[in-house]
């Protein structure tokens, strides 16, 4: 059956601007040792920074999901974050204070939480009403995103492109995505009519999955804000390779989301969200043991290959379970997600200053081992 043209421009909608705002943020990702050593910040400053971040974001999250989003309509939600988000990159590489830098992370974690959940609810919402599978080509794009951002990063790197030039290109971008959400954006009225209680505790079935991708986003932090200064100062490499570790990261989860529906056909949830993870892990355990760049790529991307639709099968099934409407649970699942970035990075930047990045890169790959297996039980108990 073919999907209705305005669930489809709407799934392009979404899909569009999260790959933009996310390539930025890619960009910017391998921009991160630069930024610190222009501002003659630490490790720990930057995990402070993404503590504030997260906080915000967590805030922004409830208040998307149970008043904001009802009240004027996801469409117009995500083109506020969406304009929001097209200054906070800019100002990032710009500013030339330490309080200042820390104040970005106001509002950037604001408009994330205007952005992200709010582009998943609607992925979610019409998933439920044309019984078709859309997250993981919505998650595959994040990972595009990402990628793109990297590639862009060591282009403009080696050629030595003024970062304020960069972002404020890629901001402009940002806000004819804002204009794209505009007209393909699902209308309100087209909307779930599910009442959305405002101040009630989730549902123990969605704390249970929330926990899950709350240790996810705590470690993903590892791979997608830390891995260029793990790259430069762990392994040594040149700041334009400092992308590597997402570009091929990305590159694995890229395959493995768009070939998720038939692998989840052919092979079951349990099997991709749970045993697959399992292996990406013990497998970039390994690899880093070697302490060999050459060794440790084809690691991640058979890393990112297997862990890839983790956090989309976490959230299907959260929703399979839950008597919660659709906007309601995912925005208490992506709250209860996003707030690893509250203890993630600041452990991270404590431990990475005292210890090494390399050692919260076994952390990263104990942790989705764990987490992959304590999914496998919850399939269990609950189906």
């Amino acid at each position: 059956m073919e999907i209705p043209k305005i669930y489809r421009n709407s799934i392009i909608s979404s899909i569009q601007n999260i790959y933009i705002f996310l390539s930025t943020l890619g960009i910017y990702f391998v921009y991160i040792p630069w930024n610190l050593e222009r501002l003659k910040l630490v490790e720990t400053d930057l995990g402070l920074w993404l503590f504030l971040f997260g906080v915000f974001n967590l805030i922004s999250n409830q208040i998307t999901g149970r008043i904001i989003a009802p009240n004027i309509g996801s469409k117009n939600i995500i083109i506020i974050g969406t304009i929001i988000i097209a200054v906070c990159p800019f100002l990032l590489v710009s500013v030339n204070s330490y309080s200042m830098f820390m104040f970005i992370a106001l509002p950037f974690g604001i408009a994330v939480g205007f952005i992200f959940p709010t582009n998943q609810s609607l992925i979610s919402y019409i998933e439920s009403k044309t019984n078709k599978i859309y997250t993981p080509l919505f998650q595959a794009f994040m990972a595009a995103g990402t990628l793109s951002g990297a590639l862009i990063a060591a282009y403009v790197i080696k050629k030595d492109i003024d970062p304020q030039i960069t972002f404020a290109v890629m901001g402009v971008i940002i806000l004819i995505s804002a204009v794209a959400v505009y007209f393909l954006g699902l209308p309100k009225v087209e909307e779930s009519k599910e009442t959305v209680d405002r101040f009630k505790m989730p549902e123990k079935q969605i704390l249970i999955f929330g926990i899950l991708l709350m240790m996810n986003f705590a470690t993903v932090g590892i791979i997608v804000d830390w891995s260029s200064l793990w790259l430069t100062k762990d392994l040594m490499a040149p700041l334009f390779l400092g992308g590597l570790v997402i570009v091929f990261f990305n590159s694995g989860e890229i395959i493995a989301r768009l070939l998720a529906s038939f692998l989840i056909s052919r092979l079951g949830e349990k099997f991709v969200g749970g045993y697959l993870p399992i292996v990406g892990a013990l497998i970039l355990f390994v690899s880093i043991l070697t302490a060999n760049l050459y060794i440790i790529v084809p690691a991640l991307v058979l890393f990112g290959l297997f862990t890839a639709n983790f956090m989309s099968i976490v959230i299907r099934q959260a929703i399979k379970v839950t008597k919660e409407p659709i906007s309601l649970a995912v925005s208490n699942l992506t709250t209860l997600g996003f707030s690893g970035f509250i203890f993630g990075p600041a452990l991270v930047g404590y431990t990475a200053e005292n210890i090494g990045l390399t050692f919260n890169m076994y952390v990263l790959c104990v942790i989705w081992a764990l987490s992959a297996f304590f999914l496998i039980r919850i399939m269990i108990k609950f189906n």
